[in-house]
């Protein structure tokens, strides 16, 4: 006889491993909440980095499975629309079929949703299946799949500050390894970097951003006429094919550098870091609150709400992090953004940030949203 769980949970989210993260941070607190009682299944898109990110997960306590789901994005552009309008009732399908083969082996079911375009379809096969879904908003501006969602959702939440009332607010969502992060020496070891020199990370996201490659170099050589820049190092994820020259130009500044394409260990490079260059999306946000990483945020400068803009203000209003602005020029990006880049080159500077991003709390949402699923499923934690 088939092992039989308590709970099941379908996750939906996909396209980006922005969306799957925070499902996985989700899934984890789950199991600790219920080791061995909890099965998942997520439905993600049909783009390649879903399985990647997913097929390097295994979470103790925890089984799932991965649907993937017709879904297209939701644009306004004629043939866009018409893509997302022609994939819609696969999508719904493939949410209830989620759901239904979790019914087989669980309980309870429930839905969480975490943004994206796969998400809208499952929220809608939850209402057909009739059980309790979760929107989880994770950016200050939401997007056009969570507007669409709010109608179908039991309960909806929001891990980053937004106009909507309608949004109950939480924490930011982590993985358990960004709460967990070794010494820095140890991290710095991971990386082959000076386990005792200060450690600048540079990301323009999981794809790079060569407008934030080239701003650092610049900006540092700019800078070493007035501080002993080869006292620091850095770990850059750089996006593929900028390697090369990345290289040569922290050579040619004497910086001992880490220079990748891409971390596949993001917990290890904010461990090891004393300070950070970023981009502004949400996941990158709630690793600089829950590491207490004072940081130069550099929002990408095309979307047209400058949702990233307004996802870095709360820890700006608080004084953790400076928020510059990305002109793509390299000669305007570093006179518009030196100042911001000069701070936290400055000690007493980057403990008071640090400070005050320790003062917003613990970024502990995933539990958060673990717990309103044990709520609504009705069932009690056996551990944790």
């Amino acid at each position: 006889m088939s092992k039989r769980y308590e709970l099941g949970v379908v996750f939906a989210g996909g396209g980006t491993g922005g969306h799957i993260q925070p499902n996985l941070a989700i899934a984890e607190q789950l199991a600790l909440l219920m080791p061995g009682n909890v099965r998942g299944t997520f439905v993600t898109s049909e783009r390649p980095i879903d399985a990647k990110v997913l097929s390097d997960e295994a979470i103790e306590g925890f089984e799932f499975d991965q649907l993937v789901s017709p879904a297209k994005p939701i644009a306004m552009k004629p043939m866009a629309l018409a893509r997302f309008v022609l994939n819609w009732g696969g999508s719904v399908r493939a949410g209830r079929r989620a759901i239904r083969e979790l019914k087989q082996s669980c309980d309870r079911v429930v839905v969480v949703s975490t943004g994206g375009f796969v998400s809208p379809g499952v929220a809608m096969g939850a209402r057909a299946e009739g059980v309790p879904s979760v929107l989880v908003n994770l950016d200050a501006v939401p997007g056009k799949a969570n507007r669409l969602m709010k109608r179908w959702a039991t309960r909806q939440l929001t891990s980053a500050p937004t106009s909507d009332a309608r949004l109950e607010r939480i924490a930011p969502i982590v993985r358990r390894s960004m709460l967990e992060t070794p010494s820095q020496e140890e991290a710095r070891a991971q990386f082959e970097l000076d386990e005792s020199r200060h450690t600048l990370l540079v990301t323009g996201g999981s794809q790079g951003a060569q407008s934030v490659n080239d701003f650092v170099v610049r900006a540092l050589k700019e800078l070493e006429d007035e501080m002993d820049i080869a006292s620091w190092q850095v770990i850059h994820q750089c996006g593929k094919g900028a390697e090369e020259s990345l290289t040569e130009g922290y050579d040619a500044l004497g910086i001992r550098a880490w220079v990748g394409a891409y971390i596949e260990r993001m917990d290890l490079a904010f461990a090891a870091s004393d300070a950070a260059v970023t981009r502004g999306g949400a996941g990158t946000i709630a690793d600089l609150w829950a590491t207490r990483t004072p940081g130069l945020v550099l929002p990408y400068p095309y979307h047209a709400d400058e949702h990233q803009k307004v996802n870095a203000k709360e820890l700006e209003d608080a004084g953790g992090v400076s928020v510059g602005s990305d002109r793509i020029e390299p000669g305007v990006n570093v006179r518009e953004n030196l100042e911001k880049l000069r701070k936290l080159f400055d000690p007493e500077l980057r403990r008071e940030m640090s400070v005050a991003i320790e003062g917003l709390g613990a970024a502990d949402g995933a539990r958060s949203v673990a717990l309103i699923v044990l709520e609504l499923a009705e069932v009690s934690a056996s551990a944790g």
